[in-house]
């Protein structure tokens, strides 16, 4: 038994490793092209406030591919990495299932977003211009969602090393088309969005090569398996929703009560800060395969000890080097135009680590065993970013609503690692709570 419990703890740490290096490394790709994107930006003659149109448009996309994938890759999560295992049949239909029911989704918004473009230029972007633009943004939801289906397939096989090739192949097709655009002085935020839309479209059509020729020898959806998905999904679609709409809501706030300019400063520093986000999602991709067979066979706790190890004095010595090194590097990768913001990046930085260190464990226990209590953080999380930010931003600006992403992050990130403890500690039979082992939570 102590052999086996090593050898999967081993395997654990090194796909973790692969996960977070290769990711890390390929990505990395993808934040050095943003940052070209909003040096050039800010260099045009439009100055910061085209990034700041930029930034809005990425936040857009963000936010609707949220709402479909996150939700829809935590169901699957729940029940297809066993059946790839025991019945490949009943895997392939229920993942068929998903991607129909993602893309059907995708493509209501997108066809949404075109038709109404001139009102949502107007009213969300307050550029006018940016109508045009939404069609761009549209294309651009529809790739991340296929790309998306196509990941989520290697990652419920486990497949973690095409998972990170293809992800690879994304973040280089985006660095190469930005770097193409920087060095041929055609910066600019039409180009930059059509060069992300069609890296993702053409990634989803190369990850087709990646997948069981089972899979896509025929292409079979089921009742039951879409009742099972919206099942699942009545409890953890508002939750999502909510958490995309949390991930970028503050851009939103900073354009509408502060401006484009200052939205464009903000979009920036966001995009730095968040950085440390990469590894927490890393580590949950590792995890959600298997965070069930962690928490019934006891390895909660332990899990939770070893990864604070590691996490405590890392991103405690990370934070105690940015507060010198902020300023230099801001001035040198954006330019100087952007120094105002290194305030801001460094707040937003500070919720970021300190939500790295507390919840990768927790937040995936919650969310694949009980979805419901994570519609529960949500909504506090989103009443507590908007109270804060709406008292904030209006009299402090970028700086009141880096400020607020602190305050939330922290305040929520104990919450979800009580909840975590709560369940992983409670006895069978619980309350109905989901910590019952063998059981799925209703």
């Amino acid at each position: 038994m102590s052999s086996a419990r090593m050898i999967s703890g081993r395997r654990i740490a090194l796909d973790a490793l692969l996960m977070t290096g290769g990711r890390i490394g390929f990505v990395a790709l993808w934040f050095v092209g943003v940052a070209l994107v909003y040096r050039g930006l800010g260099a045009d003659s439009g100055g910061v406030a085209q990034a700041g149109l930029f930034a809005m448009c990425i936040a857009v996309i963000k936010v609707v591919s949220g709402c479909i994938t996150d939700p829809v890759d935590l169901a699957l999560m729940r029940r297809a990495p066993g059946l790839l295992h025991t019945d490949k049949t009943a895997a392939y239909r229920l993942l068929h299932t998903a991607f129909g029911l993602r893309v059907g989704c995708a493509a209501l918004i997108a066809g949404a977003l075109y038709g109404f473009a001139p009102e949502i230029a107007v009213k969300l972007l307050h550029h006018a211009e940016a109508a045009g633009l939404l069609g761009v943004v549209a294309v651009a939801i529809m790739g991340d969602t296929v790309f998306r289906a196509t990941l989520i397939v290697l990652q419920a096989s486990e497949r973690f090393v095409a998972f990170v090739a293809l992800e690879g192949a994304l973040q280089v097709m985006r660095f190469g088309s930005v770097l193409v655009l920087w060095a041929s002085g055609t910066m600019s935020v039409e180009l930059a969005i059509g060069c992300y839309a069609a890296a993702a479209v053409a990634a989803s059509l190369g990850g087709l090569l990646l997948l069981p020729r089972g899979l896509l020898a025929s292409f079979r959806t089921g009742w039951p398996e879409l009742r099972e998905l919206l099942h699942y999904l009545k409890w953890m679609m508002p939750g999502m929703v909510l958490a995309a709409l949390n991930e970028r809501v503050d851009v939103f706030l900073v354009n509408g009560f502060t401006g484009a300019e200052a939205a464009g400063i903000y979009g920036a520093m966001l995009t730095l800060a968040l950085v440390p986000d990469l590894i927490a999602g890393c580590l949950s991709a590792v995890l959600q395969p298997r965070i069930v067979r962690l928490h019934q066979g006891g390895h909660y706790a332990a899990a939770m000890r070893m990864f604070l190890m590691v996490a405590v004095p890392v991103c405690g010595l990370g934070m105690l080097a940015a507060i010198p090194l902020a300023g230099p590097v801001i001035g040198l990768m954006l330019g100087p135009a952007y120094l105002p913001g290194v305030p801001a990046f460094l707040w937003i930085l500070g919720g970021t680590l300190f939500w790295l260190v507390v919840t990768p464990v927790p937040m995936t226990l919650l969310a694949v065993m009980v979805p419901s209590r994570i519609v529960l953080v949500t909504i506090f999380q989103s009443a507590l970013l908007a109270v804060v930010g709406l008292l904030l931003v209006p009299r402090f600006g970028v700086i009141g609503m880096a400020q607020t992403v602190f305050a939330m992050r922290v305040t929520v990130a104990l919450v979800v690692l009580v909840a975590g403890h709560r369940l992983a500690t409670a006895q069978p039979g619980d309350g109905g709570t989901g910590a019952v082992p063998g059981r799925r939570p209703a």
